[in-house]
């Protein structure tokens, strides 16, 4: 009987140790456990700053709506960050001399190796403002506006309806085979101008004087570049003055040279008051022309200063 009481309190015993070991072990269990939910509720507060750190970069308005703690560091910095994004996006600058306009107008011009006229008619307090009509690899097409203060490359004022700023000039550029050659280089035979419609036009220049359709014309050739005035008959305009003219600017002034032909075309409107003058010529597989309603010396002015 006493071997049996001995063998009942071992197990007792052994049965006392056990709970009690099982009851750290589940309190160990409990620690460790909460100590994972803290953390994973600390991973959530983050996961949710995060959140709202890419809604308040996205809208920096409603970032500053919705940040009410002000001890909420992290959603204040994002929003910074935003702010300080959203500031490097800087509006195009404001081009006050001539040769920045055409500096950033080659910059953004996708034609390799293009030609620019660098020279514009500008009175005093004028500016040049330049809005690109085409840019291909291929063709371009700029037009140049004056205007009363800087204007940035492409600025919307430029073409808006109301706008102040003056249409000046537009230089175009193109594959020579996409275009008429024909209509753009007239034939006209200088070569035997019988001598009751030639015109001494000096420096050893002679001109075609001719009318046709209530229109009178004057053309005369220089190396590969032919040169036409049209006017209105009745308006008795002195063709051969204003050719003259030109002669003598182009004895100090040269003109691109032509891979086979160019042209310039100066056409005035009924009452002589207004022209408009087209300067065409080809430039390798390309065709150049600039057009213009500035008078014919400035319009030559502006070809002679492409480069």
């Amino acid at each position: 009987m006493k071997k049996r009481n001995l063998w009942m309190t071992i197990p007792v015993a052994t049965a006392v140790l056990l709970a009690l070991t099982g009851c750290a072990g589940e309190q160990s269990n409990h620690a460790s456990t909460g100590s994972a939910s803290a953390s994973t509720s600390g991973e959530q507060t983050q996961t949710s700053s995060g959140s709202n750190a890419v809604s308040n970069s996205g809208t920096s308005g409603a970032a500053t709506g919705t940040n009410t703690n002000p001890s909420n560091s992290a959603d204040a910095s994002t929003g910074n960050e935003g702010s300080a994004v959203s500031n490097d996006s800087k509006s195009p600058s404001k081009l006050s001399d001539v040769n920045d306009v055409v500096k950033v107008l080659r910059s953004e011009l996708k034609l390799q190796n293009v030609k620019l006229p660098t020279s514009f008619p500008l009175n005093k307090g004028q500016y040049l403002g330049a809005n690109i009509a085409t840019n291909r690899s291929d063709a371009l097409q700029v037009n140049f506006y004056t205007a009363a203060e800087p204007m940035a490359l492409n600025d919307s004022s430029l073409t808006a309806s109301d706008s102040k700023a003056s249409w000046l000039t537009s230089y175009e550029v193109k594959p020579s085979d996409s275009l008429n050659q024909t209509e753009l280089f007239p034939e006209t035979d200088l070569k035997n101008i019988p001598d009751d419609m030639a015109v001494d036009l000096g420096h050893g220049m002679k001109g075609l004087a001719e009318g046709a359709a209530g229109s009178q014309y004057l053309t005369w050739q220089e190396g590969r570049w032919t040169l036409q005035i049209r006017s209105v008959s009745e308006d008795q305009m002195d063709n051969p003055a204003i050719a003259k003219k030109i002669v003598q600017y182009l004895e100090s002034h040269r003109l691109p040279a032509p891979k086979d032909k160019g042209f310039v075309q100066v056409n005035y409107a009924s009452g002589g008051k207004t022209v408009q003058v087209t300067i065409s010529w080809q430039d390798g597989k390309q065709t150049h022309q600039l057009k213009t309603s500035q008078v014919p010396l400035d319009a030559l002015d502006m070809v002679v200063s492409v480069k």
